[in-house]
């Protein structure tokens, strides 16, 4: 138990590292975005790799994050060019 506390606490530490890294080059917007596909990854993850159920709103939601991130991404390469 103790082995896997110290496994956890080093990788904490690593995804809070590279999360500071990641703000200094990126603006608080594309660093909120980029979190809120992350975690939409995530759920994926653990629905293919776990077997959880799949509800229609789950479903709805996770395509509301994707495309919202697409949208994002579109509209800001617009405005910087």
């Amino acid at each position: 138990l103790t082995k896997l506390l110290i496994i956890d606490a080093i990788f904490y530490h690593l995804q809070s590292v590279s999360a500071y890294c990641t703000m200094g080059c990126m603006s608080p917007v594309s660093q909120s975005v980029a979190n809120t596909l992350k975690r939409a990854l995530l759920v994926w993850a653990s629905i293919l790799y776990f077997g959880n159920p799949v509800t229609n709103s789950g479903i709805v939601g996770i395509m509301m994050v994707v495309s919202g991130v697409f949208l994002y991404n579109h509209v800001r390469r617009i405005y910087q060019s």
